[in-house]
């Protein structure tokens, strides 16, 4: 939550994503956890990042890190995990949705922009050959 708390509320909003934040249940994510692969990164028993990678939709669907974490490369080590994720269920590639805040850290570690981002993006459809 401290993460999507960070990002700027883009044009939904801080209520927007207030809303959004209270249908991010732990039900919900026990269920999406029967068909999702799951990274947990810690420090100290900690929880300070994790993402979410839908092997059958080739698509990663999610990565955060703790505000408190960020350029500590926790992201690069949870990307990289997914990836390997990813390759293990045989895919010969990834996507994800990239918010405006962490299309640099994308492009930073192999993933394209499809279609080319513009400068100041809001979000980007990002892919990676694996």
């Amino acid at each position: 939550m401290a993460a999507v708390r960070s990002l700027p509320p883009g044009v939904q909003g801080e209520d927007g994503v207030e809303t959004w934040l209270a249908t991010r249940t732990p039900e919900l994510y026990a269920q999406k956890m029967q068909t999702e692969v799951y990274v947990v990164a810690e420090d100290a028993a900690r929880v300070v990042g994790w993402g979410a990678l839908n092997v059958a939709g080739e698509e990663i669907t999610n990565v955060f890190v703790d505000p408190a974490h960020h350029r500590k490369r926790v992201g690069t080590a949870v990307i990289t995990k997914l990836e390997a994720a990813a390759r293990d269920g045989g895919l010969e590639a990834v996507q994800l949705r990239a918010t405006g805040t962490a299309i640099e850290f994308y492009l930073a570690v192999g993933y394209q922009s499809d279609p080319p981002v513009e400068p100041g993006a809001k979000w980007a459809l990002m892919k990676k050959l694996l």
